[in-house]
């Protein structure tokens, strides 16, 4: 029998002895697609600004004239006055809490001071986007005061407005998609590093270190078929199986983004040629996947058992994660060609450029020959120790 269809008869078995098992097809395959849409569909909330009606808790002797102005500037903005404001706002029953002076308006019109104190749940989103709200009405209001009295000074309101301040992003997008594009940015690179890392492990551990459990390496090892063989024949069902984990996940990705969110597609609507991240994306995870998977190889066979190869493959999913940040310290105009050949960071700087429709294929072939290249050494660190009896039967 050839090598090539010692291969093809090793492919095929472990193939149908993976899809078989239909509680791990379950986990490699649905449970990270079921997961990362989850994780889409929590995104575009953070993006999405509430448009539920404010309650703000007031204390009884509260300037009401002050309050009727603030409630008309925002019809769905609510004030009650209650009294202890701060108490009910930590109960629940208002969205925040304000302690205003009384006839706080009149003596801004004297040009007296006035104060304010408001107090929110930071760790409420709608809480805090509503105190936000409250202090731009305030700010109007204020300024309204004192555009009055400089009237009647007879000094020009000019004077308000000295200085104008506008912040626009660099590129052409509009602050909302910029927004989009950064959250897409820090999402997209993780659930691919998340993709490929959870499709691989249970299969890899299953292939190499499964057999010691199952008590039937030494049977494997006195069968005609080579070492390397048999290694490649494995590591190409881990590699399978992971890509077409990431192929599903990054598929459903996609189409959430499409159909189910209204932030997160902007970033994708801006993009000149949005099916190219697919296509690219996937090629970019075919290296990074060799490379993972090689690593994780390495891993199953120094195990003893399945237990301990899970236990490895935990820091394993971490250093394929952990690059995916790299990008939110470095901004687009810093990277270099360079930080393109940095394994497994790569893939996130490859990402981003897409996203942002910057994309250069000087950059895409340095992703995929530094991940290629290393996934090429680490195999063949494999196939040695895969020959090394020592390792396979050691007890």
């Amino acid at each position: 029998m050839s090598k090539k269809s010692q291969f093809s008869h090793v492919y095929k078995k472990e193939m149908l002895e993976i899809f078989r098992d239909k509680r791990t097809f379950i986990l490699v395959v649905f449970l990270p697609m079921l997961i990362f849409v989850g994780l889409i569909l929590f995104y575009e909330s953070l993006l999405t600004s509430s448009d539920n009606e404010v309650t703000v808790a007031v204390n009884k002797t509260a300037d009401s004239a002050l309050l009727n102005q603030l409630h008309e500037q925002n019809k769905e903005m609510t004030f009650e006055k209650v009294n202890n404001p701060k108490e009910s706002a930590a109960k629940g029953d208002a969205n925040i809490a304000m302690i205003a002076d009384e006839d706080a308006l009149a003596k801004m019109e004297k040009g007296e001071s006035a104060s304010f104190i408001l107090y929110s749940d930071s760790s409420d989103k709608n809480s805090a986007a509503a105190v936000g709200m409250l202090n731009a009405q305030l700010e109007v209001i204020n300024k309204a005061v004192t555009a009055d009295q400089l009237a009647k000074a007879n000094i020009s309101t000019q004077v308000l407005d000295l200085m104008s301040v506008e912040v626009k992003p660099l590129s052409n997008g509009s602050t909302e998609i910029e927004a989009s594009r950064m959250m897409l940015t820090i999402l997209l690179p993780m659930l691919l590093c998340l993709g490929v890392t959870i499709g691989a492990y249970p299969v890899v551990s299953e292939l190499f270190a499964g057999e010691k459990d199952k008590k039937i390496i030494d049977a494997l090892l006195v069968t005609p078929v080579k070492r390397g063989t048999l290694l490649f024949g494995k590591w190409a069902v881990a590699m399978t199986v992971s890509l077409f984990t990431a192929i599903i996940s990054l598929a459903a990705t996609l189409l959430v983004i499409f159909f189910a969110t209204t932030h997160l597609r902007k970033a994708l609507d801006a993009m000149s040629s949005p099916i190219t991240i697919f296509v690219v994306g996937m090629l970019a995870v075919i290296s990074f996947a060799a490379l993972i998977v090689s690593i994780q190889t390495i891993a199953a066979i120094f195990a003893k058992s399945m237990k301990e190869a899970n236990s490895y493959q935990s820091p394993i999913m971490m250093l394929a994660i952990i690059p995916s940040f790299v990008p939110m310290f470095i901004s687009l105009s810093q990277t270099t060609t360079a930080m393109f050949f940095i394994p497994l960071a790569n893939i996130s700087f490859l990402l981003r450029e897409m996203i942002y429709d910057q994309f250069v294929w000087s950059h895409l072939l340095a992703t995929l020959a530094s991940n290629l290249i290393l996934a090429s050494v680490f195999l063949i660190l494999a196939k040695r120790i895969y020959s090394n009896n020592n390792y396979l039967l050691s007890k």
